[in-house]
């Protein structure tokens, strides 16, 4: 009789000496294989988004540390106190 495999839920087929046929073989090669690439990319993505986020503090860090620069004024911002200080009352 047939046993069910217990990942798949079906009925798997056992060659007559007990042994995995040679499909079986490479499904579990390629199963093996796929875990592996899933194991390194997600340490692969676990490293770069640890890198990324200590990055992130240091230039957070690095911009609170600095003095802020005095924000420069327009040259039409300064042009406008002139032109009224320039403007006189002529009285009529």
């Amino acid at each position: 009789m047939a046993k069910i495999d217990e990942k798949t839920g079906f009925f798997k087929t056992t060659s007559p000496a007990g042994r995995a046929s040679k499909a079986d073989q490479i499904t579990e090669t390629v199963r093996g294989i796929i875990a592996d690439e899933n194991k390194t990319r997600s340490a692969k993505t676990e490293r770069l988004k640890a890198l990324r986020l200590e990055k992130e503090a240091a230039e957070a860090a690095a911009k609170a540390a600095a003095p802020e620069k005095p924000k420069r004024k327009s040259a039409k911002a300064k042009a406008e106190p002139e032109a009224e200080v320039e403007t006189e009352d002529t009285g009529a």
